[in-house]
């Protein structure tokens, strides 16, 4: 994997790679580190349907007690405003508050059955990625898209390539919820354009305790070895973490993974809450390996919670980050206390971003390509990884 990275945004007139030291890399001043950009690869967007969005959330979901929490903290019911209006309002308010650069938005497609088609009654909650497409592009200077694409559906290259063409340089596949089994060996095709698409692909793995579950064996990191071995660039989010109630334990696998994959990545989506602080303490414990290939993540609009770390960070340092009200702020500074904040979501804008500015649009304006992610009359540029 090449890490090259066009640094003249932020090192003045300097070309380096990362595998330069001594004589032929200068030191970056604090003032040149802290205007580096970074990149929160985990931020949900999603909404009910209320102003014509296309978005869906189940009653499994919306009666649940985490829900109507969540809808208090942000204020997402206010008069005048639909709540996909509002939640939009909130979601930009909270990354331009954050201190981060960009946030990659995720949709949630829909759960297919064996013939492709889209089953409604099994899905807990959809975000479609024209929607995704919509937002992103009325924010971009805050905001990349990343798209759902569940590789069930029956046009799943056929909507992997419309994404790439709309400038998405990632996707986002939910096995426990989405009922797919990204091990099948049926999808290999699927994840061979997405490597030569160069399209990351993020997959979400550990226990899900937000959403309704298909089977939680779904969510085993082990499950990525066909996409890695099709050359896919792969984030396991959430890096395999559970709580401590949770069976099978995962995170062994993903740690396990690391060691073989270096095309494989993790991100701390969640990690910030209360029930993930010993999966936490387990990933801190191997910094060279592990700390190396996170990225950082929120998984907004769930909170985090300092206090819960307080044995490790301090009290007073978690009772400072329990009072920042914005959400992606307080588990910003969380993961920074604990050593894996600003370097992570560096490490994930270099990822995705390099040092090119991505353009991406509601409408697709780019040349066609074909689902092996050939650009017709031409060759594509790929970046290697």
């Amino acid at each position: 994997m090449s890490n090259t990275q066009d640094r003249r945004s932020f090192l003045a007139g300097v070309l380096a790679s990362p595998w330069l030291a001594g004589a032929f890399r200068k030191s970056a001043s604090a003032e040149e580190i802290r205007q580096r950009p970074t990149l929160d690869i985990h931020a949900h967007l999603f909404g009910l349907g209320d102003a014509d969005t296309g978005c869906r959330i189940s009653e499994a979901i919306t009666d649940g007690k985490a829900f109507r929490i969540l809808m208090e903290a942000l204020y997402l019911r206010v008069p005048g405003m639909t709540v996909d209006e509002r939640y939009e309002e909130v979601l930009v308010g909270q990354v331009k508050g954050s201190g981060l650069t960009k946030a990659a938005v995720l949709g949630q497609d829909a759960v297919y059955d064996r013939h492709g088609k889209v089953d409604w009654d099994r899905t807990s909650f959809y975000v479609p990625n024209d929607y995704i497409f919509i937002v992103a592009a009325r924010h971009s200077e805050i905001m990349i898209p990343c798209p759902s694409i569940n590789p069930n559906r029956a046009d799943a290259i056929e909507e992997l390539v419309r994404c790439r063409e709309k400038g998405a340089r990632l996707l986002k596949i939910h096995p426990p919820t989405q009922g797919v089994d990204v091990a099948d060996l049926k999808h290999t095709k699927f994840f061979r354009c997405c490597s030569e698409l160069d399209m990351i692909v993020l997959v979400h793995t550990g226990h899900e305790h937000s959403a309704p579950v298909i089977d939680k064996n779904l969510a085993a990191p082990h499950r990525l070895e066909l996409a890695l071995e099709q050359g896919c660039t792969v984030v396991a989010c959430h890096a395999g973490t559970g709580w401590i109630s949770d069976s099978p334990d995962q995170l062994p696998e993903f740690v396990s993974l690391l060691k073989r994959y270096p095309k494989l990545w993790g991100d701390t989506a969640v990690l910030g809450t209360a029930q993930r602080v010993r999966d936490v303490e387990r990933l801190l414990e191997n910094k060279e390996l592990v700390c190396s290939r996170l990225l950082h993540g929120s998984d907004f609009p769930f909170p985090a919670a300092p206090g819960a770390f307080a044995a490790r960070i301090g009290e007073a340092a978690a009772n400072h980050i329990a009072a920042e009200a914005n959400f992606l702020k307080r588990d910003f500074d969380l993961k920074e206390a604990l050593g894996i904040g600003r370097v992570s979501a560096e490490r994930g804008y270099e990822l995705v971003l390099g040092g090119s500015t991505v353009r991406c649009s509601a409408t697709s304006s780019a040349p066609a390509i074909n689902p092996c992610g050939i650009i017709l009359g031409r060759r594509s540029k790929r970046r290697n990884r």
